[in-house]
């Protein structure tokens, strides 16, 4: 177990905001993830849809598909144990970009925004560590 928490500890910290939490910090958000197991061909999250949670891949593999024209879709990148994926519906209402689905049998762990805004509510300090590093993000993208 204790290896699964450094695990999800070091991916937590790939997110870029939420690299400059304490460890403490990183603890709340472990604590409020929800394992899932998927079979092949389940689609994960679908290209368009609210966002309602965020994804750490613990084992699996899974590939991320974008819409091309009317029918079509374009794998553009294939994610295994120790990616993520989804961070942004934690922290904006913009629709899903992409859609995952697991290419084999995945073990994915979940943090749903509902539980994220309870950990932000009760520490302001996280709150204001998110809101610099979009920021950043946002005008790196510019």
């Amino acid at each position: 177990m204790n290896d699964d928490i450094t695990k999800l500890r070091e991916t937590l910290q790939k997110v870029d905001f939420f690299y400059s939490l304490h460890f403490d910090e990183i603890d709340l958000l472990i604590k409020a993830l929800r394992k899932r197991k998927v079979g092949p061909g389940t689609v994960i999250i679908r290209q368009g849809d609210k966002g309602d949670a965020f994804y750490l891949i613990s084992q699996g593999r899974v590939s991320v598909n974008i819409k091309k024209g009317l029918v079509g879709q374009k794998k553009v990148a294939e994610l295994v144990g120790g990616n993520f994926f989804g961070e942004m519906a934690l922290v904006t209402d913009e629709p899903r970009t992409a859609t995952v689905i697991a290419e084999e049998p995945t073990e994915l762990f979940v943090l749903y925004k509902s539980d994220f805004k309870k950990i932000l509510l009760n520490n302001p300090r996280i709150s204001e560590i998110i809101k610099m590093e979009l920021q950043k993000r946002k005008s790196a993208n510019k």
